[in-house]
């Protein structure tokens, strides 16, 4: 069998190169205050890790960054393949709040919420306020976003293969970018080509082909430079004195 591939892999598995990707996951809200909020998710969210909450309705959209404090699977959904998905219920605690911000969703709460109810502050017996969560009906759109890091196996002039513990939808279009060393990266759009499930005893991870689009000439400068370096150390030779990567 013939590889067709148009660009050589090399293997970085060991040089501790990661990937930076974006991933957005519509939810459902449950309930909410200006402290928090629940919320179901189709993907595990990470205990103590921080993502973007973007709220959009009529026109009007709210950002908020929120960490999470719990979270435990509550139901299952079948996969556009057949597939059974595990559905995630979690409560986030807003984050990074300003005087502005808590204004903001105090309004999105008024404009939102399912019925009326009596405005007084709860304080606990530490003399702290208590936020009271409000049931609303869902936005338009609700979506989580956060930056997601991934192990590189493999890097190529055309794409790299990485390794993830959750798989992603092929033809997939993300924003990402490629730590090459301390102090170059390149940036791109990378579409999953490929998704394919590995299993090393009890453990099952993906490997996922990414193809590069939407490279800027710099990066591409950065990345040729790069896998010249590599080619060097596949073969068995010095590099060049004068080979460099330029500063992105």
């Amino acid at each position: 069998m013939h590889d067709k591939r148009r660009y050589k892999r090399y293997l970085v598995d060991v040089m501790e190169i990661n990937s930076k990707m974006i991933l957005a996951s519509e939810v459902q809200i449950i309930d909410i205050s200006v402290g928090g909020v629940s919320l179901k998710v189709d993907r595990r969210l990470n205990l103590g890790s921080e993502y973007l909450l973007t709220m959009e309705n009529k026109g009007r959209v709210i950002n908020v960054k929120a960490m999470v404090v719990w979270s435990m699977i509550s139901g299952s959904k079948v996969g556009p393949k057949g597939d059974i998905v595990p559905i995630y219920t979690a409560g986030m605690k807003f984050t990074q709040l300003n005087d502005e911000k808590i204004k903001e969703i105090a309004a999105f709460i008024d404009k939102h919420k399912l019925y009326e109810e009596k405005y007084v502050d709860v304080f606990g017996v530490d003399g702290l306020r208590l936020h009271v969560r409000v049931r609303i009906d869902n936005p338009d759109k609700a979506i989580l976003n956060t930056f997601e890091n991934y192990k590189v196996k493999k890097l190529s002039l055309g794409g790299l293969l990485l390794e993830s513990n959750m798989p992603l939808e092929t033809e997939t279009r993300l924003p990402m970018e490629v730590d090459l060393s301390e102090d170059k990266s390149i940036k791109f759009t990378g579409r999953i080509a490929s998704c394919i499930p590995v299993k090393i005893e009890e453990t099952e991870h993906y490997d996922l082909g990414i193809e590069f689009l939407d490279m800027s000439e710099k990066d591409r400068e950065v990345l040729q430079e790069f896998i010249k370096l590599l080619s060097y150390i596949d073969e068995g030779l010095p590099p060049l004195d004068n080979l460099q990567i330029p500063n992105t």
